[in-house]
């Protein structure tokens, strides 16, 4: 009987706390967020930096966009700029021609001058001194009848010569005078070309830089492509073996597109192809005169593979056709030189710069500046740029050549 109370006590207090148990336990669970809850936060989260990276990267596509689109303004303000600059210097050679070839005929002129009027001032002065002798005394002197008769046919014989060479000398004068008149006009007009040039040029050069920094925007591998064509000139051993050695590592890198391209195909990603602009309006890349032509003896004695084009100092060089740069830098004895890759097979290879104002894997109209000469030539004479075209690797004559090209 005692222990049934006991056992009744045990189970009247039991109870009470095995329910204060049951709620405690009932509320620490009501607490915590249920398992469904944290899932559907945690792809809330994902779905949220989904968003984010796709708001970033069209941000990255608009400011791509507007680069690509500043720089093709600036290349076309290039080319405007690149025009008149050549322009210029097309009218300075002009000028500063006009100007020796006048020079020269003015000094040939005051030479004749120098010695005509000697001669033409004693003749004169003898005419003046016969007309003031009085015919009587003529009469009365011995012998001067003969001797009047004499004189009289020596003047008849001598004054048409004497006429002719005082016409000459009076349109000696006329023409020294015109001669002077031009050269000062002449000399005005090229310090204002000048100046203007100089004016251009600086506009000129504050594009340039706009185009690498744009460039470098829009190509974020162009500094390895540098390296690789840097190193590829380093192991060539000739002209002929950097090409072929160029073509094939632009084979590979197409290869390397098109598996990039096969790859990314199966995501539905789109690849960008590669850019590869039309010849253009066909043109000399330099102002300036042709010293050496294709075919003809050089100043070393070898046959001309291209033509030599002397430009004044510190002249434009631009593209001589649309194309890609496939090399920029020095390479042996050619200098400093850029070869350019155009369409249907076409290299053109540019040599004589002083500076080179384009960077490896640019696109260049037909028209846009490559660089400058030099402002001096080692001989003394004007700076001479060498430009070679060739066809599938084999050197063609480019004035007959150039005008055949088209877009």
């Amino acid at each position: 009987m005692f222990f049934k109370n006991k056992i009744n006590i045990f189970i009247k207090l039991a109870i009470p706390v095995a329910l204060l148990f049951i709620f405690a336990g009932a509320e620490t669970r009501a607490d915590a967020p249920p398992l469904p809850v944290s899932k559907t936060q945690a792809l809330n989260s994902l779905q949220e930096r989904l968003e984010q990276e796709k708001d970033q990267k069209s941000t990255l596509q608009k400011k791509l966009k507007s680069t690509k689109k500043k720089l093709k303004q600036t290349k076309a303000d290039l080319l405007k700029i690149a025009k008149s600059v050549q322009r210029n210097e097309a009218a300075l050679q002009n000028l500063e021609t006009q100007i020796t070839a006048l020079s020269a005929e003015r000094k040939g002129i005051e030479q004749r001058l120098e010695q005509d009027y000697g001669s033409i001032a004693n003749l004169i002065l003898a005419l003046e001194r016969m007309s003031r002798i009085p015919p009587e005394a003529l009469i009365i002197r011995p012998g001067a009848p003969l001797q009047t008769a004499q004189t009289a046919m020596l003047l008849k014989s001598v004054l048409p010569s004497v006429h002719k060479r005082t016409e000459s000398l009076s349109a000696d004068l006329k023409r020294l005078q015109t001669i002077r008149t031009t050269l000062d006009q002449n000399r005005q007009d090229t310090l204002k070309t000048k100046t203007q040039l100089k004016t251009k040029k600086m506009a000129m050069a504050d594009l340039l830089n706009t185009r690498e920094k744009l460039y470098k925007k829009t190509n974020s591998n162009y500094a390895q492509s540098a390296r690789n064509v840097k190193r590829i000139a380093k192991e060539a051993r000739s002209l002929q073996d950097l090409l072929t050695k160029l073509a094939e590592n632009e084979r590979s890198k197409s290869r390397a597109a098109e598996a990039k391209k096969a790859q990314s195909s199966n995501r539905k990603t789109k690849t960008v192809s590669f850019f590869m602009p039309g010849h253009g309006k066909a043109q000399t890349p330099v102002s300036g005169i042709i010293t050496t032509g294709y075919g003809e003896t050089d100043s070393i004695g070898a046959t001309s593979r291209g033509l030599t084009i002397q430009g004044r100092s510190a002249a434009l060089v631009v593209a001589p056709m649309g194309g890609v740069v496939r090399f920029a830098g020095t390479f042996k004895n050619y200098g400093h030189m850029v070869i350019l890759e155009h369409k249907k097979g076409y290299h053109s290879l540019l040599a004589g710069f002083e500076r080179i104002d384009t960077v490896v894997g640019q696109t260049v109209a037909a028209g846009e500046p490559m660089g400058q000469l030099p402002s001096s030539s080692s001989r003394g004479t004007n700076p001479a740029l060498y430009y070679e075209l060739r066809y599938k690797g084999q050197p063609v004559n480019p004035s007959a050549k150039i005008s055949d090209l088209k877009s």
